[in-house]
């Protein structure tokens, strides 16, 4: 792989031992994927250091303890507690002052400490052909579909991206890897953020790794629709970029021509309905948890819950979960959309969700923390991925529905399907 002058400078230990560890990653990593040489990055999302996960938040303590620097602007991921109010989720505390110190490594490093799967709606948005890297499978289909950014699903590796500042060329970096694999025809007639989370998992589910032209939607999706039709396809494929004709870049009439000699599916109501049939696993009369937020909401539908809770009150037994960002949940506060929802009895969290928080399954904490999770009965979403990812990291049963019934369901104790 060819390194310019500035990685040969890292890679020789021109600015200490850290960038050095992470130029000799990232070249690692280039060389696995055959990579020509390294591209400059124009911001990063990362690893947050997991409280969840035994000894993840030393290994961002020992970075910014080496003294590493951010070289570009970073947003950091999903944590496992709500830093500033854990208790609303019944976390141990042991494990939110755990989460605690991964925020101060992060803020030693100049991170900006978002920790959410959203950083956009905090603000972050790469910008046309601008070379990212990202942790977040949402963030990268988010980047490279609808903001036309260029970025990988990466895993630690971003943090090294940020770091340095550099990353291989390799995979959707490359023009040549951005071009559609499958042609999707949506025959479907997906109303709301739900179905478009179900319609993207079902494309998901049949282009796998690919990239899909989706063609046939009657409307143009708005912003929170087009995050949750790429966060339905990143959760049931490893899709990390789609196009949608007329909508995401480059907009050349080329781009709205439907692609020829492409394998070819159909999404027709029937396998949106699919979805929902495969997520609604449990008792109708018998969950702990609604949850409203996967992935974490926009101040849009911030503004959708407000008005759908307002002046009405959640069931006693239940509790309705709502995440979304910190920044998100502090332009709620002074917009005054945070006392409907919460007069509700609904609690607003940021920083984690239920698959991100003490309730997973799927992790090796440390068993100093007290870490128990709960035993539930059923939680209701109004989500694919959260439902798919309850059922995988917290081993519990979902019902799927919309958020208008979502929020029906936890307001009359009974659950209120889409269909």
């Amino acid at each position: 792989m060819e390194l310019s002058d500035h990685d040969r400078a890292l890679l020789d230990g021109r600015d200490g031992p850290v960038p050095r560890q992470a130029m000799e990653a990232l070249i690692q990593l280039g060389e696995a994927f055959d990579a020509p040489d390294m591209v400059d990055i124009g911001y990063a999302h990362v690893h947050a250091g997991m409280a969840m996960y035994l000894g993840d938040v030393e290994l961002m303590e020992d970075l910014a303890g080496k003294g590493a620097q951010m070289r570009v602007p970073v947003s950091t991921n999903i944590a496992n507690a709500d830093m500033g109010n854990w208790q609303d989720t019944h976390a141990p505390e042991g494990l939110a002052r755990l989460q605690q110190r991964a925020e101060q490594a992060h803020k030693a490093m100049g991170s900006a400490n978002c920790f959410t799967c959203t950083p956009y709606w905090a603000g972050h948005w790469p910008t046309w052909n601008m070379h990212i890297a990202s942790i977040e499978s949402g963030v990268t289909i988010f980047a490279n579909s609808v903001l036309g950014a260029k970025s990988n699903r990466d895993g630690f590796f971003a943090v090294y991206a940020g770091i340095t500042g550099r990353y291989p060329r390799f995979g959707l970096h490359l023009d040549s890897k951005r071009k559609a694999t499958h042609r999707a025809v949506v025959e479907a007639k997906p109303e709301g953020t739900t179905d478009f989370t179900a319609l993207g998992y079902a494309i998901g589910a049949e282009v796998t790794n690919g990239i899909p032209w989706i063609g046939g939607l009657a409307a143009r999706p708005d912003l929170d629709e087009l995050d949750a039709l790429g966060v339905g396809m990143a959760t049931s494929g490893g899709v990390a970029m789609f196009i949608l004709p007329g909508v995401t870049p480059p907009y050349t009439e080329d781009s709205e021509a439907a692609p020829e000699n492409l394998p070819s599916l159909t999404i027709r109501d029937a396998d949106v309905r699919r979805i929902y049939d495969e997520f609604c696993t449990g008792a109708a009369e018998d969950f702990d948890i609604v949850h409203l937020g996967c992935p974490h909401a926009s101040f849009e539908e911030m503004k959708h819950y407000a008005a759908l809770l307002d002046g009405r009150k959640v069931r006693d037994g239940i509790e309705l979960w709502v995440t979304t960002n910190r920044h998100v949940r502090q332009m709620a506060a002074d917009a005054g959309l945070l006392g409907p929802i919460l007069a509700a009895g609904a609690k607003v969290i940021a920083d984690t969700c239920p698959i991100s928080c003490h309730f997973a399954r799927t992790c090796s904490p440390d068993p100093t923390l007290g870490v128990v999770p709960p035993q539930l009965r059923t939680i209701v979403v109004d989500s694919a991925k959260q439902a798919r990812y309850v059922r995988d990291m917290i081993h519990c049963p979902t019902l799927l529905t919309s958020t208008e019934r979502a929020v029906e369901s936890a307001v009359s104790g009974r659950f209120v399907p889409r269909f």
